[in-house]
């Protein structure tokens, strides 16, 4: 069985142990940070993590082990992180792309063309987050509104 969850206190010490998920970790941020994992029959498969300013969140790690439908197990991942921040009272998800548009979109996720009202607030938070690459993001109320319906 395969569960999504925020990490917790308990989990540091096999996760730094795991040098595949070890950078979930060991990554420094400047915000609040989250972090939530895929564990699978008891053992940490993968996870996501980053930090939170204002009501935006960045993502600066993600990481899998090897496993079938990869695609499935990140998909399930990004749409897990999203509740959990919305939860939170974030607003905004921002993640650097990897070369898989069409999963990112197929979430919601929309390319970041520089022109958007959100960055009048976030600019300097996403090119100190981002140094270069596409960027992707979400807004997380617009997201829960959408499947609401």
């Amino acid at each position: 069985m395969v569960h999504f969850r925020r990490m917790r206190l308990s989990d540091l010490d096999r996760i730094y142990r795991d040098p595949e998920i070890r950078p979930l970790i060991t990554t420094s941020y400047k915000g609040n940070s989250f972090a939530v994992i895929i564990e699978q029959e008891g053992d940490i498969i993968g996870g996501v993590s980053g930090y939170a300013v204002d009501n935006a969140a960045f993502v600066l790690t993600m990481v899998l082990k090897e496993v079938g439908e990869y695609s499935a197990y990140i998909d399930g991942l990004i749409r897990s992180l999203i509740h959990f921040l919305e939860l939170d009272g974030l607003d905004l998800l921002l993640i650097k792309g990897d070369g898989d548009e069409s999963l990112y979109s197929s979430i919601g996720f929309h390319k970041l063309h520089g022109t958007e009202k959100f960055l009048d607030k976030q600019k300097e938070q996403i090119q100190e987050a981002f140094q270069e690459g596409t960027i992707y993001w979400i807004d997380l109320r617009k997201f829960f509104a959408k499947h609401q319906k």
